[in-house]
């Protein structure tokens, strides 16, 4: 109910606020003289603006060159990019452009120009200094797209790393240029949803909307630049709407619907009041502010009657959680890899939990494993040192292949570890569903399938799970003290994506000086 109530009332206030009509009320509230027909002089500022070749970016970067500032164009396209800094320059005059080549959509690409640009000449071999970001490039896609980097390219684009590894990498730049800011070009399509659970905003779970995985990347956007403001008071963030404006993304996302945003706001139109975020004194913004047309509006329309309501706001501790999950999948380091994961449709609590699609080389998969957490079983609860040596048999002369299994752990106040013996037979092409039976003297089968549903492809790390999803184990080849920072929390986000309550999952401890067991010896 609350949705419709939500999408409804954005659209009323759109149709009155965010249309050229809109835009014409607002102007004429505009002090004068205005600020943008002044003789402002930015020689001397510097500015960076991504998706700066076409649209409401090459609106503003027009604006900026022509009134003097150095102005880095970022851009996806090289051909594109230089098309456009050559149509600004034979327009404006301004010999101070300066083009940057990068897909804000991918991390290294971020990296990488952000290095260029404290490099670049313009500098003159002192320290680099930025009057103003502007995150401004982006893309509503309607079908489920993945960057390289095996991101979904809506929120990868617009929030993880075209807005927040941005930011974050030009924060110190920032911190020592006077009268900085950051401006986020945002849009009022956040005013329909508030950031959802992670792995939803990743779009990694349920059905994929390109319109909501863009409204929820924007209200990121305006939670990062709320959080931004309490941690970084020297330099002013705000994010903004321009409103319904004709450009080319609209006319791709919307085609002939797009005669719902009518009247269209014309590209200055949309452009003008972020380019005012830009060049106004910025003891004169409200740090965190949504703004439309040079003024701080509402942030939320999910109350009766137009109120604000409470249906798209976040709690403390869920855009905490959101800044703490944004810090790590900014890097590739700490960045769960999910390239062998198993579908987003196949996860969820109401479905029973499947083992990977692709194949899965045992010989490679077989050797010594860590615990390094676990949802226990009753056999290792609030044991140490767990485990797991695998020996593999290819299968021969008509025998099915089998693994043989020594599952070890350390029994508190005991220093010898308590080996349970295992036998697995593969039941499934992919090599990654196992039917499981304990070894005392006897076979003994035991009521609990073995799935694989991740491992790396250096077999370095892995998942192992069952179908109800009650108990859990995820593992590394090395003890968990010395894997790679990060590692261990990014397979947990993976679980969780795979719909395991991860709250429940231990660190079992790893003691020193404990007996290590001896793999297992093949059974015929």
């Amino acid at each position: 109910m609350w949705q419709g109530i939500t999408t409804t009332q954005f659209f009323l206030y759109g149709k009155s606020e965010c249309t050229r009509t809109g835009w014409e009320k607002a102007v004429k509230k505009y002090p004068k003289p205005d600020l943008l027909d002044s003789e402002l002089d930015l020689k001397g500022k510097k500015f960076l603006c991504t998706g700066a070749n076409g649209g409401i970016g090459k609106e503003v970067t027009t604006f900026l060159a022509k009134k003097g500032a150095d102005v880095f164009m970022v851009c996806r396209s090289k051909q594109k990019g230089e098309e456009s800094k050559k149509e600004i320059e034979e327009q404006t005059g301004a010999p101070s452009l300066h083009l940057l080549v990068a897909d804000v959509s991918l991390e290294e690409d971020v990296r990488s120009m952000w290095a260029e640009f404290e490099k670049h000449p313009v500098h003159k071999g002192g320290a680099p200094r930025l009057h103003g970001l502007i995150c401004n490039a982006g893309a509503l896609l309607n079908e489920l797209t993945l960057t390289k980097e095996n991101v979904e390219t809506t929120f990868a684009c617009h929030l993880l790393f075209g807005t927040y590894l941005l930011t974050k990498l030009a924060l110190p730049t920032l911190e020592s240029t006077p009268d900085s800011r950051v401006v986020v070009v945002s849009s009022g399509g956040m005013y329909n949803t508030k950031f959802p659970e992670w792995n939803v905003v990743t779009c990694r779970k349920g059905p994929y909307d390109g319109q909501l995985a863009y409204a929820r990347a924007k209200r990121g956007q305006v939670l990062l630049c709320e959080e931004w403001t309490k941690k970084h008071p020297k330099v002013k963030f705000v994010s903004c709407h321009p409103g319904w404006t004709s450009t080319d993304g609209v006319d791709k996302a919307y085609g002939a619907k797009k005669s719902y945003l009518e009247p269209l706001r014309t590209l200055w139109q949309g452009s003008e009041g972020i380019v005012w975020l830009c060049v106004v004194p910025s003891d004169q913004l409200e740090g965190g502010g949504f703004y439309l047309d040079r003024t701080p509006r509402r942030k939320h329309l999910g109350g009766a009657f137009f109120t604000e309501g409470s249906f798209t706001k976040n709690s403390e501790s869920e855009v905490a959680e959101m800044m703490e999950r944004l810090e790590r999948w900014s890097s590739k380091e700490t960045r769960p890899d999910v390239s062998w994961s198993i579908q987003a449709d196949q996860t969820g609590l109401d479905k029973p939990l499947l083992p990977l699609e692709t194949s899965v080389d045992l010989s490679k998969f077989a050797g010594r494993w860590h615990v390094w957490a676990n949802i226990p079983t009753s056999f290792d609860k609030g044991t140490a040192n767990n485990i797991e040596d695998y020996t593999y048999t290819a299968s021969k002369d008509g025998q099915p292949a089998q693994m043989d299994i020594n599952f070890s752990y350390v029994s508190p106040n005991k220093k010898e570890p308590t080996v349970i013996k295992q036998i697995a037979k593969i039941a499934n092409d992919a090599s990654t569903k196992w039917n499981l039976s304990l070894q005392y003297g006897i076979r003994v089968p035991v009521p609990i399938p073995y799935l694989i549903v991740y491992v790396d492809e250096a077999y370095e790390e892995a998942i192992i799970g069952v179908p109800d999803r009650s108990y859990l184990w995820v593992m590394g080849r090395c003890l968990r003290k010395n894997a790679k920072e990060g590692r261990l929390q990014a397979l947990l986000d993976e679980a969780e994506r795979l719909g395991y309550d991860v709250k429940k999952a231990v660190q079992p401890a790893e003691l020193e000086g404990v007996k290590t067991p001896e793999p297992p010896v093949a059974q015929k």
